[in-house]
């Protein structure tokens, strides 16, 4: 397809202007017509002869990875071969639900040379992504015509989660293991330590730890350190139902929890412990057997970059029961879901109680900031007061619950969203500590 160039229209202009000019003047008429159709024939060479692709290569630069929220430069290189210089317009065509700082980019490719070009992008949706053919334009020797050129250029990208949290969840992990100052092996029931070291006692240490000969000898309370134990099991279940689907902020629920979910497999990792997973919604849809393996990380990602929470009720019965049949062992099962929905919470709670006394679960929710906004928003109507009332309901109904889990035996978290991969590692390193698991 030949297109004009903005040259070519004002020179196109030239013919009108002589016949406003000239008043209808036959002799002027015949000359503006000689002068456009000359214009059209040289319009028509300079599209079809003036501008040739032959010595013309184009090649997209992108990662096979990308993060969601992130910005990622693309690159094109263009290679220019011919004798002449090339003036070239190209627009990429992006994936489904990105966006890039600008989409076209203006270059003058000299003869015989190459040139980089390069725009950000920047996706909003996780998974299977891909670039499309590239668009561009060629323009003519003249200046007149545009040559509208496709080029094949499909490639496949995959985007993973963006993990905002990664250096302030390894500062987080840091501070936990500095604050407990050593870790502690043990086996459950509290049989087995393996005595380490000494150091000055803290408010933050168990009465159990202290050695009391130190003490009385150093004149001021003397704790004992443990060898870490590095030989303890993780299963990491993720809810990917209807109630991961609404919105803390500018993520949904299930976000926010793939991304603690791996940066707390990360940490376990580090901490030599196996770490599984398991992401279900009315039915397992990802099982991943506990590993201590370092590429236990990668199968992890890969499992999760493509999933999206469905508009299902959770099956907690099919997911826990999996979770419990395959680990015979004692494992810290940390479940990451939510108990908006009160009626589906407490088929879970009852499924939770099952593990105890084998298991140590973990639950791990988002707090709700819209209820707990409108539960401390002064009614001025009765609209609001109904709705003030109602988030009231809500956020009782739901802290009985979360009190019901803690009574039982499993730890409870309630975090909010932008805290909640700091806060899992957090309370993981301090139920070792206080060798719970």
């Amino acid at each position: 397809m030949i297109i004009p160039t903005q040259r070519m229209i004002l020179l196109g202009l030239v013919p009108l202007l002589l016949v406003a000019v000239s008043a209808g003047s036959s002799v002027v008429i015949t000359v503006a017509w000689t002068l456009f159709a000359g214009l059209f024939i040289a319009w028509l060479i300079d599209g079809i002869w003036g501008n040739s692709t032959a010595g013309l290569l184009l090649e997209r630069n992108a990662p096979a990875q990308i993060y969601l929220d992130q910005i990622h430069p693309i690159e094109w290189v263009i290679e220019n071969r011919g004798r002449y210089p090339a003036s070239i317009q190209l627009c990429d065509q992006l994936p489904d639900r990105t966006r890039a700082d600008r989409r076209t980019i203006n270059a003058v490719i000299p003869a015989y040379s190459r040139k980089r070009l390069e725009y950000l992008l920047i996706p909003s949706l996780r998974g299977d992504l891909e670039f499309g053919d590239v668009y561009f334009r060629l323009q003519g020797r003249l200046g007149l015509a545009w040559k509208l050129c496709r080029q094949t250029a499909r490639q496949p990208v995959r985007c993973y989660p963006h993990l905002a949290n990664w250096t302030a969840a390894e500062l987080a992990t840091r501070e936990a293991l500095v604050s407990q100052a050593g870790s502690h092996r043990y086996r459950w029931r509290g049989t087995g330590t393996v005595f380490e070291s000494l150091r000055d006692y803290t408010p933050e240490d168990d009465i159990r730890w202290v050695d009391w000969k130190a003490t009385a000898r150093a004149r001021r309370p003397i704790a004992r350190n443990y060898e870490s134990e590095r030989q303890q099991q993780v299963m990491i279940l993720i809810d990917a139902s209807r109630m991961m689907t609404t919105y803390c902020g500018n993520r949904t629920k299930f976000d926010t929890a793939l991304e603690a979910a791996v940066l707390a497999a990360r940490a376990m990792s580090d901490q030599g412990d196996a770490v599984g997973l398991l992401v279900f919604s009315d039915k397992v849809d990802v099982y991943l057997h506990p590993r201590r393996e370092r590429s236990q990380l990668g199968l992890m990602m890969n499992a999760l970059y493509s999933l999206q929470p469905r508009l299902v009720d959770p099956d907690f019965e099919t997911a826990i029961t999996l979770a419990a049949t395959r680990n015979r062992r004692r494992s810290l099962m940390l479940l990451f879901t939510d108990v908006t929905v009160i009626e589906s919470a407490q088929r879970m709670t009852t499924y939770i109680r099952s593990l105890i006394p084998r298991h140590l679960p973990l639950v791990v929710t988002i707090s709700d900031e819209t209820i707990s906004r409108v539960e401390l928003h002064k009614p001025e109507n009765v609209d609001e007061f109904y709705q003030v009332g109602v988030a009231n309901e809500l956020q009782l109904q739901r802290d009985e619950l979360l009190e019901t889990l803690r009574f039982s035996g499993s730890a409870v978290l309630d975090s909010p969203a932008d805290q909640l991969a700091l806060q899992t590692i957090k309370t993981y390193l301090d139920l070792k500590r206080k060798m719970r698991l």
